[in-house]
Parts: structure tokens; C-alpha cells; sequence
């Protein structure tokens, strides 16, 4: 083996102090930019986790009332059994059928968040479904984050009259 095959190998051997740097800053660029991408995207997918579990116990309080031809009620529950009477809809809920039997119950929501009723009807915490589906006046249940700032990508679930709900994306901040 002569001088030159010796001095090709070693450099094939392990790393330059400059490449070991590069690769260093570009570990530290990525570890700076990633953390505030994944909060957003945890902000994004819890908000839309709450958003459709409330939209769906809207739709299942229509469809037992229609279903069992009697009143059904989605309201705020702190224990699971029974309506609040009082609350945000954050401390979780609950629906219930006519002869007081809790068909679906729903836990408290992540601190951090909040869940309020809607600003037409303050402190709203009951919505009671008719056998024909509709709920008499329309509701607005707004979800948002409380820290550290409030509103940014908030979510609205939008109940009619009618009984008929969808959620939009507001940035409004009505949820302070």
C-alpha cells in the first residue's frame, strides 16, 4: 500500500471538525423552530378534538329526542349524572333523556381551554331538544384557549333553532 491509499482512507474514516459543526447548527436551527410548530399544531387539534365532541352530543341530544318522541337534554355536568344548572360548558357535560337517563357523558376539557355559552343567552349551560329536533333559540358554544393569549383559531359550534349544528373557525377573541 503506498502513501497516498493510507491518506485516502483516513480521511474516509470518520467526520471534519466542520462537518460535526454544520451538522451541530442545523440540529439547533431545526430544535429552535419545531417547538412553537408543534404548540400550534396541538392548539389546532385539540380545539378541533372539543369542537366535534360537542358537536357530536348535539347531534346525539336531537337524535334520542327524535328517536324516543320526547324532550332530550345536552347540559353542563360537573359529576357526569346530573345537570350542573350553573357552569361552562368546560367542566364537560352530558346528555340525558326525558326519563332521566344519561345516554352520553362528557368529562371536563384540558385546563387551558375554555368552552363558554353564547353571548346572546349568558351563563348558557342547557340546551332541551323537542321530538320534532328543534331546540327553540339558537346557541353559540364558543372554544378557545385562556394562556397566553386568548382567542387565536377559537372554534364555534353554531346550534339553529332548528336544531341543525356546525362548527366554524372564528378569531373574533369572544371567548375571554
Amino acid at each position: 500500500m503506498n502513501c497516498l491509499e493510507r491518506e485516502s482512507n483516513r480521511k474516509s474514516n470518520g467526520f471534519t471538525l466542520i462537518e460535526l459543526m454544520i451538522v451541530l447548527v442545523i440540529v439547533a436551527v431545526v430544535l429552535v423552530l419545531v417547538p412553537p410548530g408543534m404548540a400550534q399544531l396541538s392548539l389546532s387539534t385539540n380545539l378541533k378534538s372539543y369542537s366535534q365532541e360537542m358537536l357530536s352530543s348535539v347531534y346525539l341530544a336531537r337524535s334520542e329526542a327524535i328517536k324516543r318522541n320526547a324532550p332530550a337534554t345536552l347540559c353542563v355536568s360537573t359529576d357526569g349524572t346530573t345537570c350542573a344548572g350553573t357552569g361552562d360548558w368546560e367542566e364537560g357535560w352530558i346528555v340525558v333523556a326525558a326519563d332521566g337517563t344519561v345516554i352520553k357523558s362528557q368529562p371536563a376539557i384540558m385546563a387551558g381551554y375554555r368552552m363558554t355559552g353564547s353571548a346572546a343567552a349568558p351563563g348558557s349551560h342547557t340546551m332541551v331538544f323537542e321530538p320534532s329536533g328543534a331546540v327553540g333559540t339558537s346557541s353559540i358554544i364558543t372554544i378557545c384557549r385562556q394562556l397566553p393569549e386568548v382567542g387565536n383559531k377559537e372554534r364555534e359550534i353554531r346550534v339553529s333553532p332548528t336544531g341543525r349544528a356546525r362548527v366554524t373557525t372564528a378569531t373574533s377573541g369572544s371567548c375571554a
